[in-house]
């Protein structure tokens, strides 16, 4: 079930865009908002309407059982009620953003509303605002090499992740939107490293390996039940077969939750694909 697929304990995120996607798709339809101004103007009318459905709904809640009865319910809004879980802290922001001032401006939105950012994703232009990401621990989940598709990624660059990773207290997250590169993020973690050394900056292997790690448990608000070794957290655990930046690596072993469920010398402990369930292999193969 879709109860039983959620991770315990983790914090309900909401996906929110700004830039080109929001633009394009209602500017299509004819309606706002169709520039970027509009993209903001939308989101600082949604926020006020979410603060006023809170309040509303606080000041019920305070009410006594015999006031209540005397009172009006608030009417429920699933729309304001998600904002309104942000503006209280229980839902994790991951915001779609590319450029550098409007990830600004955003920041901007969040201080006025007093929310919280978790992560900006993409952030191509993010190399720009590394410190101000960095004070106000906000994420970035930004890819390696990924750039030019169109006019606002074009200003990106190779040493983006190494750069937004240099500040202290820094958020890092290496991701993919490819069903090919989310299965080799260790690799995409390497090309970021490879660029960032070659830049001048010092960035250890055991850094780097926490781009795709503890960084990215941080990202999703379960950074206290994994994403790093340590007591009392899950035993999710890979065992390479050598160095887990090389292409040559390979994961020998995977436990998760303390479970061994990989062996990759031993056939019962491989998982078997949906295209090879039911098929029966010919005689002698």
């Amino acid at each position: 079930s879709y109860q039983g697929m959620k991770f315990p304990g983790a914090p309900y995120g909401l996906k929110m865009a700004c830039g080109e996607n929001p633009k394009r798709v209602y500017g299509r339809k004819g309606s706002g908002p169709s520039t970027r101004m509009g993209n903001i103007a939308g989101y600082r009318t949604a926020w006020i309407k979410a603060q006023d459905y809170r309040d509303e709904h606080a000041k019920y809640a305070a009410l006594s059982a015999e006031e209540q009865r005397d009172a009006k319910k608030p009417k429920r809004d699933l729309e304001l009620e998600t904002l309104a879980g942000v503006l209280n802290g229980e839902i994790i922001i991951h915001m779609h953003c590319y450029r550098a001032d409007e990830m600004l401006t955003i920041l901007d939105l969040a201080q006025e509303f007093d929310y919280k950012v978790g992560t900006f994703h993409h952030g191509v232009e993010a190399y720009k605002i590394a410190d101000e990401l960095a004070e106000n621990d906000v994420c970035g989940a930004l890819w390696a090499d990924w750039w030019g598709f169109k006019m606002e990624a074009y200003d990106g660059i190779q040493e983006n992740i190494a750069l937004v990773d240099r500040p202290d207290g820094s958020c890092a997250v290496v991701h993919s939107d490819s069903d090919e590169g989310i299965q080799r993020l260790n690799q995409e973690a390497a090309k970021a490293m490879s660029r960032g050394v070659k830049a001048g900056l010092d960035i250890p292997p055991e850094r780097a390996i926490t781009w795709i790690t503890s960084n990215a448990a941080k990202s999703l608000g379960i950074e206290d039940e994994t994403g790093s070794l340590a007591p009392g957290k899950m035993a999710d655990v890979v065992l390479w077969s050598g160095n887990p930046f090389s292409v040559y690596t390979k994961a020998d072993h995977v436990f998760i939750d303390g479970v061994h469920r990989y062996d990759r010398m031993n056939p019962e402990l491989q998982p078997v694909s949906d295209f090879e369930l039911g098929q029966l292999l010919e005689a002698g193969e």
